[in-house]
């Protein structure tokens, strides 16, 4: 099986730099490929050039042609298998967003997905395919994105054909992805096509066999629970062994426990790992498994806030990758399994940032205590501060605590600035300091500003 380590681009890309130590970092830790989920980081040209990097529309800087390129020359000098992604029916927003775009638009006012009724809509997405796969005329794999397709049948051309077919709603999707893996068939027809698997689930194994997917694609099934909630149903692999020659399997390593975490919970994900290898052992017999994708979402969708960003990831990903070695590779190294020497085995790519990281979450986590504290409530709450009644003992306390918490997290802030220029580009730099790091300061500055001119004070007779 193959071991494909997801890249999601589309939130805090990597510089060249930093993204080559990740490359022979995940290759040591035994990945065969990696997954590219380019959105807005890829150099669109022509009449698409607005979506993406030539435009810089991420903000971010990130890439160029000639950069891309190098990318896969880094990965083919690393063994590893190169498949991009393409999001081609849902979480379209890079797209959509754009006003001339929003006429292709399911549901108005909601980028997310593309009407697959519109008449530009396959040639919109034929045309980023195409790009990108001019790019690597060597590609074994390319995969479609596809799922998550929220909205279905607002527009009144989908709500007609909807009536006009015997399958219903289904047809939509189904034709779109049918249409498009022809498409791409016919450029290439030895190359493998894959998209996520949750929009075929409840479809009847007899409509995916009228539209011919089993010929066309291959199912990423995905799920991203823990062992006690991960359930698979069995009927599901019933369907996918007649259907699909091949299926793969979706894990992840960071992104999955929360919208807007900084630090990922090793043992949540490598407990995924486990129900996946459980569930691999379980059906082996009857479903030919290709390989496991290890998902590492930067965002939940193209205007949600990060997610853990992917360096303060890396140890969590060698451990997933180490589970899945163990069950795969009888005859795995050492050197991959039980690393010899501390470089290998444990100073992942962008290590002392990681080390600053767990800094800030200690320093967050006292914040937030302040912020949300008995204390602050008690002695120093609005009604007290808009009447001046107040003692200062109690808030020569809360001006302490606050200047301390200040200085460390502003000390922190300028080793983030200059440690995440170096991994990543201006836009997500700011924006993760904006995001994590301002609002907190803002919060205690206020607090301390407060504090500090109350307990210069004596303590109030009686409320003004």
């Amino acid at each position: 099986m193959h071991k494909i380590v997801h890249l999601d681009l589309k939130g805090a890309p990597l510089k060249l730099p930093f993204l080559e130590q990740v490359l022979k970092y995940i290759k040591k830790c035994g990945a065969t490929g990696i997954l590219i989920e380019w959105e807005d980081s890829f150099p669109y040209r022509g009449e698409i050039v607005d979506i993406g990097s030539n435009a810089d529309a991420s903000g971010d800087g990130m890439y160029s042609i000639e950069e891309v390129r190098y990318i896969f020359q880094c990965a083919k000098e690393n063994e590893l298998e190169v498949i991009q992604l393409v999001q081609t029916i849902g979480h379209m927003e890079f797209v959509l967003k754009h006003p001339v775009y929003r006429k292709l638009q399911e549901k108005p006012r909601t980028p997310a997905v593309l009407c697959p009724s519109q008449q530009n809509s396959q040639g919109l997405v034929r045309a980023m395919v195409q790009q990108v796969l001019n790019v690597q005329p060597d590609a074994k794999y390319f995969h479609i994105g596809a799922d998550e397709v929220w909205h279905t049948a607002f527009c009144i051309q989908c709500q007609y054909r909807a009536v006009s077919s015997k399958f219903g709603k289904l047809c939509l999707y189904l034709e779109h992805i049918r249409d498009l893996a022809l498409f791409i068939k016919q450029q290439r027809p030895d190359l493998t096509v894959l998209l996520w698997d949750d929009m075929m689930r409840s479809t009847p194994a007899e409509v995916l066999q009228y539209y011919k997917l089993g010929e066309l694609v291959q199912p990423v099934v995905w799920d991203y629970n823990v062992k006690p909630h991960f359930h698979i149903s069995p009927q599901l692999w019933e369907n996918y062994r007649m259907l699909f020659p091949s299926v793969w399997v979706g894990s992840a390593f960071k992104g999955a426990n929360g919208s807007c975490k900084v630090y990922p919970n090793e043992n949540r994900y490598m407990s995924n790992q486990e129900a996946w290898i459980d569930e691999v052992n379980n059906n082996r017999h009857k479903v030919d498994f290709v390989g496991v994708i290890l998902t590492g979402w930067s965002r939940y969708d193209h205007f949600a806030t990060l997610c853990e960003l992917l360096v303060v990831s890396m140890g969590c990903l060698r451990e997933c990758l180490r589970l899945w070695n163990k069950y795969l590779d009888t005859n795995y190294t050492t050197q991959v399994n039980e690393p010899t020497t501390v470089t290998e085995a444990d100073v992942t790519p962008g290590h002392e940032l990681v080390q600053h990281m767990q800094c800030f979450e200690m320093f967050r986590e006292r914040s937030e205590k302040l912020i949300q504290s008995d204390i602050l409530a008690t002695w120093m709450n609005p009604w007290q501060v808009e009447h001046g009644y107040t003692c200062p003992a109690q808030l020569e306390i809360i001006a302490n605590e606050s200047v301390m918490l200040i200085r460390q997290l502003t000390a922190l802030r300028e080793i983030f600035v200059r440690q995440l220029a170096a991994i990543t580009g201006v836009r997500s730099t700011k924006e993760w300091l904006g995001t994590f790091i301002a609002p907190l300061l803002n919060k205690l500055t206020d607090i301390q500003d407060v504090a500090i001119t109350r307990y210069n004070l004596d303590a109030s007779v009686r409320p003004i």
